[in-house]
């Protein structure tokens, strides 16, 4: 079980003091970067606290000593991690947040609502879980029986989270003295960054998305989904979701086709972090869960339509691992292929890597590929074209 000790070992300031404040800085584990964490405040448009006061977590990472305006990325997490595990990772390299901000970039991360240090409206309840989750994580020693649900509805819609990530783009626009920020997503994050870069093409800079999907039926393109949200709304069901660590490196495990894909010493540094960033979640279970909201299955896909996708103007880099079966090939090829108003974009497939590549040894192939496209444009020195990487970190260009 992961005790208190554990949690302080991997984010400090979780242990130190919770964020209460609009800003809080705190020291960051590379002496020539300078971590800050915001409070940003927004009025929600998620259903179960709409028109309500909020406060969206945000994490910035920045040289110590920046000279003149440096270019900003806003990076978007998944369906099931919050943005500090998967951007700011504190074991060994793997930070991404802090290599980029080492390249010259002023760095944020946001944790949308449901994720993270952001609102988790009805998200305090374990009784707001199916059935089967209560079942399998909280029985006997949280609940000692089912109860039922006291908020029966899904929490958020592509379009309540476009709103919150609007939000953040303005405040880093304003912070910073720039006009436009680029945007970095992972998985789902991935179909947030491309469908917020569609709305508001005006406001970003380059796109960098990363396996953007997932395998629900609401969380990938899809060219038949319409701008007709499905009625009533919220959606019935339930408002979150919990996983243990082990579930996730479950699904993980399933991707692995190549002898020491990555290294397990990562393994602890991944649970430490998810459960920090999860004070309650923490504590359910013998072994602490982590809380996301339910975008499941039977989610509609109401969200990134191809009228959007069209819009979308800004330089675009995909990437995916080649062994990634959780965001299949069909899953992307299409929102790449409906890009046709990008004067640049390019597709990289790295060998031996996962959906997971960020937390793999072939991890650094994503990072290079990152810096150079946020900064320059380019992918191996081009602005267009198709990629592949092997294991050797070669670079291919395909035919």
């Amino acid at each position: 079980m992961l005790t208190r000790k554990h949690l302080c070992l991997a984010v400090a300031v979780i242990c130190l003091a919770p964020v209460t404040a609009t800003v809080q800085a705190q020291t960051a584990p590379s002496f020539s970067l300078r971590t800050t964490d915001y409070l940003v405040p927004h009025i929600s448009t998620v259903p179960a606290n709409a028109g309500k006061y909020v406060e969206l977590f945000v994490r910035e990472k920045i040289q110590r000593s920046p000279s003149g305006t440096r270019p900003a990325v806003l990076m978007i997490h998944g369906a099931g991690a919050s943005a500090v595990p998967v951007f700011d990772l504190q074991y060994e390299n793997y930070s991404w947040m802090e290599y980029l901000a080492n390249s010259g970039l002023d760095v944020f991360a946001m944790d949308l609502t449901g994720y993270g240090l952001s609102p988790r409206p009805m998200m305090e309840n374990p009784c707001n879980l199916s059935t089967a989750q209560q079942q399998q994580y909280l029985i006997p020693s949280i609940l000692s029986q089912p109860c039922a649900p006291a908020y029966p509805y899904q929490l958020n819609t592509f379009r309540t989270e476009w709103d919150e990530i609007d939000r953040v783009m303005d405040y880093i626009r304003d912070l910073r003295g720039v006009d436009k920020v680029h945007l970095v997503g992972w998985s789902r994050g991935g179909i947030r960054a491309a469908g917020y870069a569609g709305l508001h093409p005006e406001k970003v800079g380059r796109l960098f998305l990363f396996a953007p999907g997932d395998n629900s039926g609401g969380g990938s393109y899809r060219r038949e989904t319409t701008n007709d949200s499905p009625q009533p709304l919220p959606l019935a069901g339930a408002p979150m979701t919990i996983s243990s660590a082990a579930a996730v490196f479950d699904v993980w495990n399933g991707q692995i086709g190549c002898q020491d894909q990555y290294k397990p010493g990562i393994l602890d540094a991944i649970s430490w972090t998810l459960l920090a960033f999860d004070p309650l979640g923490s504590t359910w279970g013998p072994d602490g869960v982590r809380r996301a909201p339910t975008f499941n299955s039977t989610t509609p896909s109401w969200g990134l339509t191809k009228e959007i996708v069209s819009k979308i103007t800004a330089p675009t880099l995909f990437i995916r691992g080649t062994l990634d079966s959780q965001v299949g090939l069909a899953l992307v090829q299409p929102l790449f292929d409906d890009l046709t108003a990008v004067p640049q974009k390019a597709w990289v497939s790295v060998a031996c890597a996962s959906h997971y590549l960020l937390w793999e040894n072939q991890h650094e192939a994503l990072l290079r590929a990152s810096r150079e496209w946020l900064l320059n444009g380019t992918y191996n020195g081009q602005p267009n074209g198709k990629f592949s990487v092997d294991t050797k970190g070669q670079v291919l260009r395909e035919q």
